[in-house]
């Protein structure tokens, strides 16, 4: 028995499919090789400037929540006119640590839900000379993040017989992101505030430089 052979039509028709499938196959390796790599550094720019904006926030919260409160954030012993000892208060610095951890997390929870990232179509193309050109494309970019505090004291001359004592809080933010990409990837932000000074009158007692805590 003799095969029939396909009609010109069929023909056609799987000659088509084969294109089509050779596009799709250039375009899935065009797409993994040089646009993804572009679009995961914006979606990373972006959710960085996220978190950064979020622990703005955060601390603007904890501003606000001490706002009109008498806040004694360290104790100065003297000793016949001399500092004898600068002590910070403890359970200001962990109520501090514990506000803005939780707060920031919370921020950063609700930026992303809100505004998550925005690419613009040319972005899609790989071509440095379409990059951000087009209208924005609005995508949901889900993070799981750990932050974590760390307080500096640090001392300053502020004249004769005057020293001025600086509180810093640097929040650090590691933030995991998953994005439509399958862009995972751990970035980390790094920012500091400065949440207290005092003028301290009288000779201070040597000091080195900064005191993490």
């Amino acid at each position: 028995m003799c095969r029939k052979k396909p009609g010109p039509v069929r023909r056609k028709v799987r000659k088509y499919i084969a294109i089509l499938l050779s596009l799709l196959i250039l375009f899935t390796v065009y797409f993994e090789i040089a646009v993804k790599h572009q679009l995961r550094d914006i979606i990373i720019r972006d959710m960085q400037t996220l978190s950064e904006q979020a622990v703005t926030m955060a601390v603007d919260d904890l501003l606000a929540e001490y706002s009109g409160r008498e806040v004694k954030t360290c104790d100065i012993t003297y000793d016949n006119g001399s500092v004898a000892a600068i002590t910070t208060d403890a359970s200001y610095i962990n109520s501090v640590k514990t506000f803005i951890t939780t707060r920031a997390q919370e921020r950063i929870d609700a930026l992303s839900r809100q505004q998550g990232v925005s690419i613009r179509l040319g972005n899609f193309s790989g071509l440095v000379f379409l990059s951000d050109i087009g209208p924005d494309i609005p995508f949901s970019v889900d993070s799981s993040q750990t932050v974590s505090c760390e307080f500096r004291s640090s001392f300053e001359s502020a004249g004769v017989n005057q020293t001025v004592h600086h509180i810093t809080i640097t929040v650090y933010v590691d933030l995991l992101i998953y994005s439509p990409f399958r862009v995972d990837e751990t970035v980390g932000t790094e920012s500091t505030f400065e949440i207290a000074q005092t003028v301290i009158v009288g000779t201070v007692p040597s000091y080195s430089g900064v005191v993490s805590y």
